[in-house]
């Protein structure tokens, strides 16, 4: 499905259903981006599994409330290098 194949920037909740953690974690990773992901859960074990094997610049769990503007973070695949966030992306331009 395209919601979750995309880049998409917004107020978004995708739900979809899976049937073992080996098809969620497959389902994640089936995209060409890779700049944010997260997870809800109880079990230890899981999480330690996505920070893992999830294949994104970050990957947060059981948290709503992402990065700082202050924060420097990083995707993978075609969500680029990331980085320019506040200081770290205003020394990039401020550097001759």
């Amino acid at each position: 499905d395209e919601i979750v194949q995309e880049e998409v920037f917004g107020p978004v909740l995708p739900v979809l259903t899976f049937k073992t953690m080996d098809e969620a974690f497959q389902l994640a990773c089936d995209t060409k981006f890779g700049l944010t992901s997260s997870i809800y859960t109880t079990n230890v074990d899981i999480a330690e599994r996505a920070k893992n094997e999830l294949r994104f610049g970050e990957t947060y769990v059981n948290r709503e409330n992402f990065e700082a503007i202050q924060g420097f973070h990083a995707g993978m695949r075609q969500s680029g290098i990331g980085g320019a966030d506040g200081k770290h992306g205003l020394e990039e331009y401020l550097a001759s």
